[in-house]
């Protein structure tokens, strides 16, 4: 898969490793993992995610080691 590809639902989900119900749910409310959810396109009635957003989207989380530090 290309850094730029479109990904469905589905395959999103999968990259993300969410269930594709959980990304379906983060359009209506806006969030995901309590921040704002990754942008999409919509193409007619299908919905695109670009794989670059996917992984700006999950670059916002920090690395842990352990429970104990704090998430910033």
């Amino acid at each position: 898969m290309t850094h730029n590809a479109l990904l469905t639902n589905t395959e999103a989900a999968d990259y993300l490793r969410l269930s594709p119900r959980t990304l379906n749910n983060s359009r209506y409310t806006g969030l995901l993992a309590g921040v704002k959810a990754p942008p999409y396109r919509k193409m007619g009635k299908a919905v695109r995610y670009e794989q670059s957003a996917l992984d700006n989207w999950k670059a916002q989380f920090t690395e842990q080691t352990s429970t104990s530090e704090s998430a910033a």
